[in-house]
C-alpha cells in the first residue's frame, strides 16, 4: 500500500535545489541577523557612551563655572604685569652693559698731552658711537691721539671734526669714535 504522505508530485531534482536555496537563505539570514544584533548593540553602546560624555561635559562646565567664580582678575593682572617686568629685568641682566670696560679702554688710549671735556654716547644699530670734545697741545698730538684710537681692536672708525685754535691755547677738536658694542658686554 502506498502511503499518502509519501506521495510527492515534485521531482527529486527540484526538491534538492529548493532545499539548497533555502539552506543558503537561512545562512545569509542568520549572518544578517547576527550583524543586525551586533549593530544594535554597537548603537546602544555608543548611545550610552554619548550620554556618559554629555554628563561629564556638564560636570566639567559646572566645575569651570565654579573655578571662574573663584578667579581674582585684579590679582591675575598683577601677576601678568609682574611677569612682564621680570622678563624685562631678565633681558637687562642678560644684556648688562659694562661701562667700566669702555671707560678704562678710553682712559688707556688718551695721551697725556690731550684731554676731553665733553662725552656723548649713543647707540647705533650694532655699534657704540662716542663723541668726545677735547683739546690737544699741538696738531701732532691730535694726530697721535687719533692714531691711538684707530689702532685699538675694538674701535671701528675715528673721525675728527671742528678743529680750531683753543681759547686757552692748544687745539680744540671733536672726535667721533665708533666702538664695537661687544666692548660693553662681559661674557
Amino acid at each position: 500500500m502506498i502511503n499518502m504522505n509519501e506521495i510527492n508530485l515534485v521531482p527529486k531534482e527540484y526538491r534538492k535545489k529548493t532545499l539548497k536555496f533555502s539552506g543558503i537563505f537561512s545562512k545569509i539570514g542568520g549572518i544578517f541577523l547576527i550583524l543586525l544584533i551586533l549593530s544594535l548593540l554597537l548603537f546602544g553602546g555608543l548611545f550610552i557612551y554619548k550620554k556618559s560624555l554629555n554628563k561629564e561635559l556638564k560636570d566639567f562646565k559646572k566645575e569651570i563655572l565654579i573655578l571662574d567664580q573663584k578667579r581674582n582678575p585684579e590679582l591675575e593682572e598683577k601677576i601678568v604685569n609682574l611677569d612682564k617686568k621680570l622678563e624685562i629685568l631678565e633681558s637687562i641682566f642678560n644684556n648688562h652693559l659694562y661701562w667700566s670696560e669702555l671707560f678704562t679702554r678710553i682712559e688707556n688710549l688718551v695721551l697725556k698731552k690731550a684731554y676731553f671735556s665733553k662725552v656723548r654716547i649713543g647707540f647705533l644699530e650694532t655699534d657704540l658711537a662716542i663723541n668726545l670734545s677735547g683739546n690737544a697741545l699741538t696738531y701732532t698730538i691730535l694726530a697721535q691721539q687719533m692714531l691711538s684710537f684707530q689702532e685699538d681692536s675694538s674701535v671701528k672708525s675715528v673721525q675728527v671734526s671742528d678743529i680750531s685754535l683753543g681759547s686757552e691755547g692748544g687745539i680744540d677738536f671733536n672726535l667721533q669714535i665708533i666702538f664695537s658694542k661687544n666692548i660693553l658686554i662681559n661674557d
